[in-house]
């Protein structure tokens, strides 16, 4: 006999992760509140406290989450050629700007990060380079695949391609267009090409 398969029950507890992930990218952390996705989820705010201690585990919570599917993103593009990797981060970046003009996780918690708890803090740094370290090591196999150009600084080129992708997904949402973003990432790329 076929067992019919069942989807995954979503708990509060997910709901309220894709919630704070929404709320995060559109309004930014200091924008929302327990009660906001309390209400939102039909339950007490005393509910949502038995899955997230406080704002701050939220938060950290979403750093997490967002950190791992970052992780889950780029292991899927580990046989890609450097060119390849680059082009696909942009474009989820770009598909990100396209959903109601969403931020990155990791640049709404930059502009808040003087507000942040120090826990948040010190994730999102470790995040951050993460990101950082994965550019970096992109950009070596680019230039070992000779698609390049040879005299890359390598560091600076990472934060560069980093600071366009926050920078350009502030000014699509600003402009009300992801095509801001898009032209900007892919002329960054065709920039650094050899």
């Amino acid at each position: 006999m076929n067992k019919v398969k069942q989807a995954p029950l979503t708990t509060t507890k997910a709901q309220a992760l894709d919630l704070g992930r929404h709320y995060l990218q559109t309004l930014g952390y200091n924008a929302f509140s327990f009660q906001l996705i309390a209400d939102e989820l039909g339950i007490k705010k005393a509910s949502l406290h038995y899955h997230f201690a406080s704002k701050e585990d939220l938060g950290l919570a979403l750093i997490a989450d967002y950190e791992a599917a970052y992780i889950e993103s780029v292991e899927k593009m580990k046989d890609l050629s450097a060119l390849q990797k680059l082009t696909r981060m942009t474009r989820i970046f770009c598909r990100m700007s396209q959903d109601q003009k969403k931020l990155c996780p990791l640049g709404v918690l930059a502009v808040d990060f003087n507000t942040v708890p120090a826990k948040m803090q010190k994730r999102l740094l470790d995040f951050h380079k993460i990101q950082q370290n994965w550019l970096i090591t992109t950009l070596k196999q680019g230039l070992k695949e000779k698609s390049l150009k040879k005299d890359l600084d390598l560091n600076f080129t990472a934060d560069l391609i980093l600071a366009a992708i926050q920078g350009g997904l502030l000014m699509a949402r600003v402009r009300g267009e992801s095509a801001t973003l898009e032209n900007m990432l892919e002329k960054l790329i065709k920039d650094i090409k050899r």
